[in-house]
């Protein structure tokens, strides 16, 4: 009998890096991503399942990479390339939402493509393999990549925070019931922003960290559930 082993196949490392299993992922992200802003301002439901498989998906492909053994340079570029246009995507929609406020998420927008370009640029210079420095001189970045449950929670908040920043956008068409559960200082806040009235940033903020606790401890029910 023949045996297979350190036989070529689809699930393991072949010479079509286009078609290795984590940037398929990749791929599907995109897609996912894609549609997600194409129907934000049409349909709140569809764009936050969306956006959220596309998250999911920005897991996956690094678990499937060191499972599968296809790491590639692709790989790498466009798990990256992706992250960075799926928060630009929302930050952008955010900036129509509020446009009150469209400095501070233009502000945020340009510090995140500014600092993972720099992160870059410094691991490129310092000869590391991965902008993932696990050894760089700073000790946040060390900490931030050393710990995966802490990357993981700082990206997670990151999401969950802007989603709600969307969601607060959409409380009657989104949601069945109230979805708030806000301190009783930020409610005249929270009425003025459903007015449209300008609110400062610190009280949009509030409200949205309120609204990702309510979300992240099922405290707002779906339509139809």
């Amino acid at each position: 009998m023949n045996s297979r082993k350190g036989q070529v196949g689809f699930f393991s490392k072949h010479h079509n890096i286009y078609l290795y299993v984590p940037n398929l992922i990749g791929y599907a992200r995109i897609a996912f991503s894609l549609y997600a802003f194409a129907v934000a301002l049409v349909s709140p439901r569809l764009c936050v399942v969306f956006y959220f498989l596309g998250f999911v998906c920005d897991d996956l492909d690094g678990r499937f990479a060191r499972l599968l053994n296809q790491t590639s340079s692709l790989g790498v570029v466009l798990d990256m390339v992706t992250d960075r246009l799926a928060t630009a995507g929302l930050l952008t929609i955010l900036c129509m939402l509020y446009p009150s406020w469209y400095t501070l998420f233009l502000g945020l927008l340009m510090l995140d493509v500014g600092s993972h370009w720099l992160q870059m640029q410094a691991t490129l210079v310092s000869g590391a393999t991965s902008h993932k420095d696990k050894e760089s001189r700073s000790f946040l970045v060390r900490v931030y990549y050393q710990r995966r449950l802490f990357m993981g929670v700082c990206c997670i908040c990151c999401e969950v925070l802007y989603l709600a920043l969307y969601l607060l956008h959409w409380p009657d068409r989104f949601w069945s019931r109230p979805l708030y559960a806000l301190p009783a200082s930020l409610q005249p806040h929270l009425h003025s922003l459903l007015r449209g009235d300008s609110v400062s940033p610190a009280a949009l903020i509030a409200a949205a960290a309120c609204t990702a606790q309510a979300l992240c401890k099922g405290g707002a029910q779906l339509p139809g559930n």
